[in-house]
């Protein structure tokens, strides 16, 4: 392995995927730096083997590759502890540019995106996910690709503005379609159905979007038809979900204008 020791700095949901992936490498010494005990001792209980460290302001943060796996407005508080100038680091985000740790001495930095939703406890398949890389030179850069595949993940190389579209892209169709999930799921519950009576539609509607030369021949429903009279027996049935109604009525002229 190009990277023998690696820290991480969080111990929210990133961190425990990220040891899902490297824990079983047995050759990598892995790190975990945190400001929340409990949360380390949990993890160096389902992970044995890992380093813990509670972060302090004296504690000099080291590795050869060190991880900031923590949200993008919990960067600046990372100035207030000292990093081995030694390491090479990276933030993983989709939306933050390299000069959010430009100013943090390093032997090198990178931004680093996996393309994933990520819920503790809930492993992913790391090997399918599209990893998106931006170094502060081409040489980091390489060596980061060069890591990563090593790990048998699928690297891109991928700048500030295209990540954020590939971020913008992820939030429409996973976290506004998780809303739209759970919205109809209430309604669901709401007359004592099952959720599980949405899994034929939801596999073949990703499916369909997967599979097809130009997904946008496999739009249906009464948008696309423009069948009026059920859109306003819809609208009626959202009466008492103003938001919702407001959702639905945005997206059907959405889908209506694009024809």
């Amino acid at each position: 392995m190009l990277f023998k020791r690696i820290s991480i700095v969080g111990s929210g949901n990133l961190c425990w995927h990220l040891l899902q992936l490297l824990h079983s490498k047995k050759d990598l010494k892995l790190t975990v730096y945190a400001r929340d005990t409990e949360k380390l001792e949990a993890l160096a209980t389902e992970f044995p083997g890992i380093t813990t460290w509670t972060l302090t302001k004296d504690l000099i943060i080291e590795g050869d590759l060190i991880v900031l796996a923590i949200k993008d407005d919990a960067l600046e508080s990372i100035k207030n502890y000292a990093i081995d100038p030694k390491a090479y680091l990276i933030h993983l985000s989709g939306a933050r540019s390299l000069q959010s740790i430009a100013t943090i001495p390093c032997a090198g930095s990178a931004v680093v995106y996996p393309f994933q939703t990520f819920t503790k406890g809930r492993p992913v398949h790391w090997r399918q996910i599209p990893v998106f890389v931006e170094g502060s030179s081409a040489a980091i850069e390489e060596q980061l690709m060069a890591f990563l595949e090593e790990l048998r993940l699928s690297p891109y190389k991928a700048d500030l503005e295209t990540r954020k579209q590939i971020h913008l892209c992820g939030v429409l169709v996973n976290n506004f379609t998780y809303y739209m999930f759970n919205q109809a799921l209430q309604l669901m519950e709401a007359k004592g159905l099952d959720k599980k009576m949405l899994s034929p539609i939801l596999t073949e509607t990703v499916s369909k979007f997967l599979e097809l030369d130009d997904p946008s021949v496999g739009q249906s429903g009464p948008a696309s038809r423009k069948d009026f009279k059920t859109i306003g027996k819809h609208l009626e049935l959202l009466e008492k979900f103003p938001n919702l109604k407001s959702a639905y009525e945005e997206l059907t002229k959405a889908i209506i204008n694009r024809q």
